[in-house]
């Protein structure tokens, strides 16, 4: 990185300065959408005062500020280096970030609760074992008595055989109440109800594992770009200072007539590239402490974002992501430990639908009471008389075997597509796992031969600095040096950022 020599702090908070002034502008505008006749009268009172600050600057020929950049000293560091006392800084670390992100995060909540209605689901399925008892009454109005032929001469002697009579067995009122009994001695759809419920509740724990996982793998992504963006922006303030003392340079040289006038627009045109690349790399800070912050369930605030505070640097994440990293693969991965899950639950839905050819044999009971009366008085004892059965009850399909027998095919068809799912996954995750390797690999050699190309460019525009200072060289060849060790720093974050993604990678292939 660039080292900022002591006459260059003035510099640096004048940088700063017209950073501010362009955040201040540039809220303006947003303030006012529907007046731009402010904002272009707040430019020109800008661009009147600048070109007095130029004209008092030219009388006197020692100055050392450029034409328009002679501000009063910032009043407050910049954004990067903002003191924030350590009481409410919130140092957070890696480990500190994934821990959070699985207690707290909500995609992590809803996972729990998933298993945990799975688990309940798998209860309802045991309880529908025991036998089921409830009871039941009911109250009826009989507007019309049926009557029921009987023969006549048992109740009237000198009637003849062949004669019959209509009797009324039934009162205006009637009442049943009481307790009734049903137990499944066999039934086919409940033998292996509870085996596919524990089956369901395995796949929903994998499940469960692979987000937890995936959250792992977010949080450490999410982490690891926020520390390089804040490396980018920590370089791009050093940039900053760096242009801005080198333009305040080529400001005196010109009115000293040493340097061209191009030489002069070239190091302002290099200045405020730099500023707006500071501009582009603070909002990238912010944008990737959020992401961080959404990643671990927290509330997102601009005070939340401001406070937060990385404790590793690139080079110890890169260290500890280093040390953890084990190339020593599991047989199988929590998809593929998932997936044979499911093929299980398919070959017990072959079983269970195989058994719906069976009949179903059960056992029932009633013990209750029943009521007659010509009135409505169910309270009434004397008109309650005592009713209890037992029995037992047999079910045999005969027409419904031609669905079952459709639907065990449906299910075979099921199993096969599983098994092939399966077979599938295996194969992709081979593949995956053999490029991840491969190209972990030449991310590592790329991040190597960045970082010394990164360490030839800092030697090289410290070279350019001396040969410049001699006169040995002009400032466009210092300028380009600049820029070549920007483009080199850029190469090295993005290499480091590409070494972290394969390790991330890999270890979700475990």
């Amino acid at each position: 990185m660039n080292s900022i020599n002591p006459t260059q702090h003035t510099d640096r908070a004048q940088c700063f300065n017209t950073i501010n002034r362009v955040r201040r502008l540039h809220s303006f505008k947003c303030m006012h959408p529907f007046k731009p006749a402010l904002l272009g009268c707040a430019c020109l009172l800008l661009s009147l005062f600048a070109a007095g600050q130029e004209n008092t600057a030219q009388s006197t020929p020692g100055s050392q500020s450029p034409p328009a950049m002679k501000f009063a000293p910032a009043t407050q560091s910049s954004p990067v280096t903002k003191s924030i006392p350590a009481a409410q800084k919130r140092l957070l670390t890696l480990e500190a970030a994934v821990a959070r992100a699985l207690e707290h995060a909500p995609e992590q909540k809803i996972q729990q609760m998933k298993v945990q209605e799975a688990r309940l689901q798998l209860k309802e399925a045991r309880l529908r074992h025991i036998p089921n008892i409830h009871a039941s009454g009911d109250v009826r109005r009989n507007l019309i008595i049926p009557s029921t032929p009987v023969p006549a001469h048992l109740f009237n002697p000198e009637a003849g055989e062949e004669e019959t009579m209509y009797l009324k067995f039934n009162t205006e009122w009637n009442a049943t109440a009481g307790l009734n009994l049903d137990y499944d001695l066999f039934n086919p759809e409940k033998v292996f109800s509870t085996d596919e419920r524990k089956q369901q509740l395995k796949i929903q724990e994998y499940d469960a594992l692979i987000s937890e996982q995936e959250t792992q793998a977010n949080v450490a992504l999410a982490y690891a770009e926020c520390v390089i963006a804040m490396e980018q922006l920590l370089s791009l303030e050093s940039d900053t200072a760096y242009y801005s003392h080198l333009f305040n340079r080529a400001d005196t040289l010109y009115r000293r007539e040493k340097i061209t006038l191009i030489e002069k627009n070239e190091t302002r045109v290099a200045y405020n590239e730099s500023i707006a690349n500071y501009l582009m790399a603070e909002k990238i800070a912010n944008d990737s402490k959020a992401e961080l912050l959404y990643r671990m369930g927290e509330e997102i605030t601009p005070e939340s974002i401001r406070l937060l505070t990385l404790a590793e640097s690139l080079p110890e994440l890169l260290e500890k992501m280093e040390r953890s990293f084990s190339d020593n693969s599991s047989t199988n991965t929590l998809e593929e430990l998932r997936q044979q899950e499911m093929v299980g639950l398919s070959e017990l839905r072959i079983k269970s639908a195989r058994l719906k050819h069976a009949p179903t044999l059960a056992f029932i009971g009633f013990l209750g009471s029943n009521h007659y009366n010509r009135s409505f008085d169910l309270f009434n004892d004397k008109f309650w008389r005592g009713h209890s059965y037992v029995g037992i009850s047999l079910k045999m399909p005969i027409t419904q075997s031609l669905h079952t027998a459709n639907e065990t095919s449906r299910l075979r068809l099921q199993r096969q597509v599983e098994s092939e799912n399966l077979r599938d996954l295996r194969n992709a995750n081979a593949k995956e796992l053999l490029s991840e390797r491969s190209l972990l690999e030449v991310r590592r050699e790329n991040h190597r031969l960045s970082l010394q190309n990164l360490e030839l460019s800092q030697q090289n525009t410290r070279a350019a600095e001396v040969q410049f200072e001699k006169g040995h060289i002009l400032q466009q060849e210092l300028l380009n040096e600049q820029r070549s060790l920007h483009a080199a720093r850029q190469s090295y974050l993005q290499s480091a950022h590409d070494v972290i993604s394969s390790y991330i990678a890999l270890d979700r292939m475990r």
